[in-house]
């Protein structure tokens, strides 16, 4: 036996109206955790790493991440398209997680000992540190990315088997940036803190990666032989995939706009609010706590008014309250920093569930249009536009704080005046106005269970 096919009872995707078994669910959410505690600690940690204990320069450091994201380019549709034609036992995705796992490990173990000096040898080891990373994430997240299309062919379904990503993000980001920098703090700070914070981070991604392999081995999914095609054929079918092209451009603006505040708030907390690395902890504790709480309320929602209305307005509310930071400094009370972290939190909570529940809901318009089976190939693309997102994000904060005259240091010393202003713009204005576009993008999206029963029925 080679493979398993959807003609196979076992491995059939589950019917609409069908549920996933919970074990199954807990068990793919769970393979959030192996890629996001690394992707958090590095958008929220590595740029102010780099800058301030590795001596690399503000501009350089955001070039350089920038820059690697010419590799994923390259590596992402690789990932894609091995994983579309791979015929195991395992399935077609699996084996991948646990190479993935391995190389993530690997990257958090070197993301966070750069050699200090700023110099050649610094420089080297982060694009070296970089490549592994994205190597790693590509191994790992594409494939995975592309299994619930498989496993479900339910709108609803996959909003719940989403639901269960969302909150091991939620955990994932807590690990990372709430534990991580408690880890941090117990092992002195600085070097050696961001060396006890990369062991951490390395046992979880492997723990994380070994319980998502495991776990989903019962997880359905299907094989169906490539089709050859040329790469301009191929980009012109999924082209041809409005819903999946309006979704990359919606994922491109709003993750650039949480990649700027990602890497904005720890500026914002030490250099503004005059807080310590144990205060922003407890932030994202509360934040992602929240996050974690309301799923089951977005699911519930999108149920009864559908996934896109609620989208829209819980983006609107999400960059609105984003503007609020703004107006704080040193005196704001620590009551209305949770409370951001709260409402921040919920509001987030949907952006992130509906976002990428539409994802395989593309994939399964993508499948009744062409007769393909590629869901590899479109979770690269998206995969690649997430990670563009984010280093678009962390290279526009270095740029501007560079360009402003941020001081690069590792005291809390004072700075001028035109760092502190672009901090508070990129922590407020500069993430609304991508959000608010992101809103107009979404205007033209108009997948949904209407469009699907017409093409049934056609």
């Amino acid at each position: 036996m080679t493979g398993n096919t959807a003609d196979t009872a076992s491995t059939a995707p589950a019917a609409q109206g069908s549920g996933l078994p919970l074990q199954t669910c807990v068990a793919w959410g769970l393979g959030t955790v192996a890629v996001a505690a690394l992707f958090n600690s590095v958008n929220v940690l590595l740029l102010r790493y780099v800058v301030d204990y590795a001596g690399i320069s503000a501009a350089l450091a955001g070039g350089l991440i920038a820059a690697s994201k010419l590799y994923d380019a390259i590596i992402d549709p690789i990932v894609g398209a091995a994983s579309d034609r791979t015929q195991s036992r395992m399935g077609r995705r699996r084996p991948f997680l646990l190479a993935g796992g391995v190389l993530l490990a690997l990257a958090a173990l070197m993301l966070f000992n750069i050699p200090a000096g700023g110099g050649a040898l610094s420089v080297g080891f982060l694009v070296l540190s970089l490549i592994v990373y994205a190597t790693g994430y590509a191994a790992f997240s594409v494939p995975y990315m592309a299994m619930p299309a498989e496993m479900t062919s339910s709108l609803h379904e996959r909003s719940r088997l989403i639901s269960f990503r969302v909150s091991a993000v939620a955990v994932a980001s807590l690990l990372a940036v709430f534990v991580g920098p408690q880890i941090m703090t117990l092992a002195g700070g600085g070097r050696t803190g961001h060396t006890a914070l990369s062991i951490f981070l390395a046992i979880v991604v492997v723990a994380a990666a070994l319980a998502c392999f495991r776990g989903t081995r019962n997880a359905p999914f299907h094989y169906q032989p490539a089709v050859k095609a040329t790469w301009g054929q191929k980009v012109r079918s999924l082209a041809g995939n409005k819903p999946f092209v309006v979704l990359l451009l919606v994922k491109l603006l709003q993750l650039m706009a949480l990649a700027v505040t990602q890497a904005a708030m720890p500026f914002l907390f030490q250099r503004v609010l005059k807080l310590g690395d144990a205060k922003m902890g407890i932030y994202f504790l509360v934040f992602y706590g929240t996050m974690i709480l309301v799923q089951p309320i977005w699911v519930r929602l999108a149920r009864m008014q559908g996934k896109r209305l609620i989208y829209m307005a819980g983006t609107f509310l999400y960059g609105a309250i984003y503007l609020s930071w703004y107006f704080v400094g040193p005196d704001e009370a620590l009551a209305g920093v949770y409370g951001r972290a709260i409402a921040l939190g919920a509001m987030g909570g949907a952006v992130l569930l509906f976002g990428q529940s539409l994802l395989p809901d593309t994939m399964e318009w993508d499948y009744r249009r062409t007769g393909m089976r590629r869901e590899g190939m479109l979770s690269a693309v998206y995969t690649l536009v997430e990670k563009l997102a984010y280093a678009l994000g962390a290279a526009l904060t270095g740029i501007i704080l560079g360009k402003t005259g941020y001081i690069q240091n590792a005291a809390h010393g004072e700075q001028p005046a035109s760092a502190i202003t672009a901090i508070y713009w990129l922590a407020s204005f500069i993430p609304f106005a991508f959000l608010v576009a992101s809103i107009v993008a979404l205007c033209f999206y108009d997948l949904d269970e209407k469009k699907f029963a017409k093409a049934a029925a056609e």
